[in-house]
């Protein structure tokens, strides 16, 4: 017997909570919405399906049933919101969402771009996952938003960088958490700081845009996998293709409004690309996606910064070879060729620069 929003009722044992709450009737869904609760990662990561447990903040989905639980669904607006997050680092050429000029410091410079912190948890199942010991981290003590903002800024003032970062796993997963985070660091930083926020945009929709740049967030790179449903189920591991489908429209819906709605004036927006030719099901389907995928971007903005991304062997995927840097020159000429002012290519003996610059807002 436990308690579940003040009800006593009989679950069973050797369960999760999230599971007791689906044999009582609540329903969770991998996509936000106001009817469900919401559990995207299910890893234990992100906490964005937690619950009060006797009163402590605890992840559903990874929390066991135990006799005589009293269980809260419903948060009260003083809980402090908390997700599994660290792995702080200072990083030399930053995500997809820092920009080129900030990317050349460590070229140029030898220096430090960025300071960086990474959220567990992720909605995706990418077979290729190149943070999987972060996304499916879930025995790292959960903190609150001032914690690992804290923690970031002090870590920027100490390798003197004027650029703060989060990434994961999936950083938006957990909304209220991600908006504290970034109102805290947005008023204890400077103002010529720049926060930085690097997504897969699946569940990013406008209302939640506006909440981040209100919040602080400067500069964004969405991670675009592609234009197919087909492949970007191949890319993420998503099987559900209803819920393929979703976070791919979403992800180019989101692109499309920071660009009409902030870019460039309040926010910097970079685009990522994951490549790798397994992506795809043969060569003819790969340049024809990569094309639409390009066309698709100048037909928002040809400003855009895109970042083709190289995805190596890495996580599940160790029978995929690293694109060579041949491939890698022949996919960025490719999207330069659709329009695309400000193409880099992420390599192996690393980045290869845009062959042009995007051109001013009023030329």
């Amino acid at each position: 017997m436990i308690s579940v929003d003040g009800n006593p009722v009989e679950v069973p044992d050797k369960t999760t909570i999230k599971q007791a709450l689906e044999t009582l009737g609540y329903v969770f869904s991998r996509y936000p919405d106001s009817a469900n609760l919401f559990a995207p990662c299910e890893t234990g990561g992100c906490y964005a399906c937690a619950v009060l447990v006797d009163g402590e903040l605890l992840p559903s989905c990874h929390t066991a049933v135990k006799s005589s639980q009293s269980i809260e669904t419903k948060m009260q607006d003083d809980v402090q919101p908390l997700r599994i997050v660290g792995w702080h680092q200072a990083h030399t050429v930053g995500g997809v969402g820092t920009p080129w000029t900030a990317k050349q410091l460590y070229g140029q410079y030898g220096a430090y771009s960025e300071a960086a912190c990474f959220a567990a948890g992720c909605n995706l199942r990418c077979r290729t996952c190149q943070n999987f010991s972060v996304t499916y981290n879930s025995a790292a003590r959960a903190v609150t938003p001032k914690h690992a903002a804290s923690r970031l800024l002090g870590l920027a003032r100490r390798v003197n960088v004027k650029r703060l970062a989060i990434s994961g796993g999936e950083a938006t997963l957990n909304r209220p958490w991600l908006l504290g985070f970034f109102s805290w660091l947005r008023k204890h930083s400077p103002i010529e700081y720049r926060l930085h926020l690097d997504t897969n945009a699946t569940i990013l929709k406008p209302d939640y845009i506006e909440a981040l740049v209100e919040a602080g967030v400067t500069d964004i790179g969405p991670d675009v996998k592609s234009v197919s449903v087909n492949t970007f189920q191949r890319i993420t591991g998503i099987n559900d293709s209803t819920l393929a489908e979703l976070y791919l429209s979403n992800e180019w819906d989101a692109v499309k409004h920071i660009a009409d709605s902030y870019y460039p004036d309040s926010l910097f927006l970079g685009v990522g690309l994951p490549f790798n030719p397994a992506f795809y099901e043969s060569s003819e389907v790969m340049n024809e996606e990569i094309h639409t995928w390009g066309s698709r971007i100048v037909g928002i903005d040809d400003r855009i910064q895109v970042t083709v991304l190289d995805y190596r062997p890495q996580f599940r995927r160790h029978d995929i070879s690293r694109p060579s840097l041949r491939q890698m020159r022949r996919i960025k000429s490719l999207l330069e060729g659709v329009g695309l002012h400000t193409v880099i290519a992420q390599t192996l003996s690393g980045h290869l620069p845009p062959s042009r610059q995007a051109p001013d807002r009023d030329q």
